[in-house]
């Protein structure tokens, strides 16, 4: 990074921004997107879930790639195949175009989002200047994901182009072209591991095994369960079994393994990546299921529907600044207490929302949810990664993001799918699949308590 690492900052976010902008900003283009292909709801979660799948896949080899062969190469390359495949996604003309299009959007932002977690980590030495650093990170998330709900909305009501949901893919093409220039003109280049090997056969490994295991769980609710199905979920397990033995091995012996294993033994990054695993499902998914609520069952159009989500951008923002101010003083209570407040809007938003009568409260549950959001979403992050040595950032950041992808696709996939298995056999859809969200929150909320508890234990 330059001397001026904020300013460095505030270029490397621009990743996280663009990658996170573009998993929640398709939501509310589903409709569109749908009857410009005539497409079914397994095409329309494939648009989403092919993403998260390339996304979740490639990170850990992504953060391990920037070791070896250099954090700013790493960081400029993904970008320009971000780039050149949203203008792809923007252009597609047809619904499996979109799909391989959108996978191809998300292995180059698995290249690109660990180089970042990486810079703040290397830039960032001091313990007060690092958690403010992951502190805009995290802001930056939450950020992103009003953004691009509201954007969704914005670009599919608007009449710059006949086909106007294109928009929300080609509108990252100048924003990834400025960001280029800035980051070759910015950022510095790290040291390199060209001396020592990359570890091709746990990648190999690494891949296949993520591949069938997000493949065979996200299939599953949408087909059943199969011969097929079970053996590829079965060998998935086996191979991860595999890569763990083998990456444990290479720890032991100093063989510069993918992922070092010697990161697990710090019992707190176990439990966080446990509490991100049940609150990036539930987000990702709560986000999801309103956009298809509000379209589909109370007949709200795209652009009212994005301006709703402004309002969990207003509570985001205010308690995440509050969250910056108190959270040397309370801690991990603070983080209950958000997650108490998002499932509070879940559960207020169950016993409202069965109508339009209703409609005019939506406004107020996005605020309580923003703000629930916005105390917990940018602490996860810094509590994760707040124990790992600088050597092991990169695994440590690219372990952590795995887990918040793979539980975004997994929860979008079996949530989403529920949602919908429902609705076609004429069940209340969005009450079950809402109900499932409030379930991860409380999985979240509870972990958190045993998490204060392990640290005044320890």
């Amino acid at each position: 990074m330059l001397q001026n690492k904020w300013i460095s900052l505030a270029v490397i976010l621009m990743s996280p921004l663009l990658t996170v902008v573009d998993v929640y900003i398709v939501n509310m283009a589903l409709p569109a997107i749908r009857a410009q292909f005539t497409a079914t709801d397994s095409h329309t979660e494939l648009v989403i879930s092919s993403y998260l799948v390339g996304y979740c896949v490639f990170l850990i080899t992504g953060g391990r790639a920037g070791d070896f062969y250099g954090r700013k190469k790493m960081f400029l390359w993904s970008m320009l195949v971000f780039t050149f495949s949203s203008a792809m996604c923007g252009l597609a003309g047809t619904i499996w175009q979109l799909i391989t299009f959108r996978f191809i959007q998300g292995i180059s932002a698995a290249f690109m989002v660990p180089q970042t977690l990486t810079m703040i980590q290397v830039a960032f030495r001091e313990p007060n200047e690092r958690t403010r650093a992951f502190g805009y990170y995290g802001v930056t998330l939450g950020i992103a994901s009003i953004i691009g709900q509201f954007l969704g909305g914005y670009f599919v009501a608007s009449n710059f182009i006949e086909e106007s949901w294109r928009l929300i893919f080609l509108i990252n093409v100048p924003l990834g072209i400025i960001t280029l220039a800035l980051a070759w003109f910015s950022l510095q280049e790290t040291k390199q591991k060209s001396e020592e090997r990359f570890d091709l056969s746990g990648v190999l490994l690494l891949t296949v095994s993520l591949s069938a295991l997000i493949y065979s769980l996200t299939t599953i609710p949408e087909t059943g369960f199969s011969v097929s199905l079970v053996s590829l979920l079965l060998s998935a397990f086996l191979l991860l079994f595999f890569f763990g033995r083998n990456q444990h091995k290479k720890t032991i012996r100093q063989l510069n393994p993918l992922l070092t294993t010697s990161l697990f033994k710090i019992r707190s990054f176990n439990l966080i990546l446990v509490i991100a695993l049940f609150f990036w499902g539930a987000h990702n998914s709560y986000l999801l299921m309103c956009a298809i609520q509000f379209q589909r069952v109370l007949h709200i159009d795209a652009l009212t529907a994005s301006r709703y989500f402004s309002f969990n951008g207003v509570g985001f923002l205010i308690s995440s600044l509050i969250a910056f101010r108190f959270l040397a003083k309370y801690g991990i209570k603070l983080l209950i207490g958000g997650g108490i407040l998002m499932i509070l809007s879940i559960v207020l938003q169950l016993l409202t929302l069965d109508s339009k009568e209703n409609i005019f409260l939506i406004p107020f549950f996005m605020f309580i949810y923003g703000l629930g959001q916005g105390t917990l979403l940018p602490s996860i992050l810094n509590y994760a990664l707040k124990k790992i040595p600088v050597e092991h950032a990169a695994a440590a950041g690219g372990v952590y993001v795995t887990v918040q992808q793979f539980s975004s696709a997994l929860g979008i996939s079996v949530i989403g799918s529920v949602f919908f298995f429902a609705i076609r056999n004429n069940y209340n859809g969005y009450v079950i699949a809402m109900s499932m969200a409030a379930i991860y929150l409380i999985v979240v909320v509870l972990s958190l308590h045993r998490l204060s508890k392990f640290k005044e234990a320890h």
